[in-house]
C-alpha cells in the first residue's frame, strides 16, 4: 500500500480513497469491528480544526485515531499531537503511518483507563459507546477547548433544559464543569459505512471556577435521583435512600416534608435547585450513597 504523506486532505475524494484503500490494505470490514464509521468528508475535518483554533503552540489530544484521517490534519497545524487508540490493528497502522512525523505520538491503550498526557486542546471523533465516561474524564483535565463529535442524540442530552425529555444527569453534571456549545449536525452520508444515526459536533470549554461541592458525591446523588426522574423529590428520596429515611424520627420526618422542592418532579429541577436540595440534605445529615 502506498501512503500519501502530504498533510491534510485536498478534497473529500482524496480522503475517501485513503479510507477505502486503508481498510482494504488492513483487511478490515468496518461493519464487524466495534461498529466503527469512518469520516469521508474532508470539509468536516477542516471545520473541526478551524473551530478548535489549532495553531503551532497547541498540544492536541485525539481519542480514537482510527485511520489517521483527522490526526493527519491536526499534525499540520499543531505543535504536538497525542493520539490514543485502543484497537491494535489501527494502533499499528497509525504508528507506521506517522513513522516519519516528529510531532505525532501514538499511545496504544484504553483512553478510559490510562493516564492522559498534558494537552491544551482536544479534537476527536469519539467512539460513541464511550461518549459519557470520556466526557467526564475530559472535564477532570486542564485544557482550553475541546471539539468533539458525538451521536446527535447524545449531544442533545448535553444541552437539554429542565422539564424536557432529554434532561438527565448528563445535562446537569457536564454544565457544572464545562460550557457547551452546539456547532454542527453531521449527516449520515459523511461516513463510511453510513450509520443509522446523525452525529453532532460540540465545543466544550472548562469552567475554571471553585465549587464548594463534593463533585463525586453530588454526582452520585444526582444519578440516584434521575433514575426516578419522573417522580417527585419526596418519592425519589424515599425510594433511593429508604434505609436512611425509614429510620427518621417523627420530628425529622416533619423536617423532611419542609425540604425545598419536595413536591417537584426531579426532571423539573435546575442545576442550582439540585445543589440547594443536596446541601439541605447534607446539612441534615441524611445523605448516604446507599442504593436499593
Amino acid at each position: 500500500m502506498t501512503i500519501s504523506q502530504s498533510l491534510c486532505w485536498k478534497s473529500s475524494k482524496e480522503l475517501r480513497y485513503h479510507v477505502f484503500s486503508s481498510l482494504k490494505y488492513l483487511g478490515v470490514n468496518p461493519t464487524k469491528i466495534r461498529s466503527q464509521n469512518f469520516l469521508i468528508d474532508s470539509n468536516i475535518i477542516k471545520y473541526q480544526i478551524e473551530k478548535a483554533g489549532i495553531n503551532q503552540e497547541d498540544i492536541v489530544l485525539e481519542i480514537g485515531g482510527g485511520l489517521a484521517s483527522l490526526t493527519k490534519c491536526l499534525a499540520e497545524k499543531a505543535k504536538k499531537v497525542y493520539c490514543i487508540e485502543l484497537d491494535k490493528i489501527f494502533s499499528k497502522f497509525l504508528r507506521d503511518y506517522f513513522s516519519t512525523y516528529n510531532n505525532v505520538e501514538i499511545i496504544s491503550g484504553d483512553a478510559l483507563k490510562i493516564e492522559w498526557p498534558s494537552f491544551s486542546k482536544s479534537v476527536s471523533n469519539l467512539p460513541y459507546q464511550i461518549s459519557s465516561p470520556i466526557t467526564f474524564k475530559l472535564l477532570e483535565q486542564s485544557f482550553q477547548v475541546a471539539v468533539l463529535m458525538y451521536q446527535k442524540e447524545f449531544a442533545e442530552r448535553l444541552f437539554a433544559e429542565p422539564g424536557s425529555k432529554n434532561y438527565s444527569r448528563l445535562s446537569v453534571m457536564v454544565k457544572l464543569k464545562g460550557k457547551v456549545k452546539y456547532l454542527k449536525t453531521i449527516n449520515e452520508h459523511s461516513f463510511y459505512p453510513q450509520p443509522k444515526v446523525k452525529s453532532a459536533l460540540v465545543e466544550i470549554k472548562p469552567l475554571n471556577r471553585e465549587l464548594n461541592l463534593d463533585i463525586i458525591q453530588f454526582g452520585e446523588f444526582v444519578t440516584n435521583l434521575f433514575t426516578l426522574k419522573g417522580k417527585t423529590v419526596r418519592s425519589a428520596l424515599k425510594i433511593n435512600f429508604k434505609n436512611t429515611f425509614s429510620s427518621l424520627s417523627e420530628k425529622e420526618k416533619e423536617k423532611l416534608e419542609k425540604l425545598p422542592f419536595i413536591h417537584r418532579r426531579i426532571f423539573s429541577l435546575t442545576q442550582n435547585e439540585l445543589i440547594e436540595l443536596y446541601n439541605e440534605i447534607l446539612r441534615a445529615g441524611w445523605y448516604s450513597s446507599e442504593r436499593h
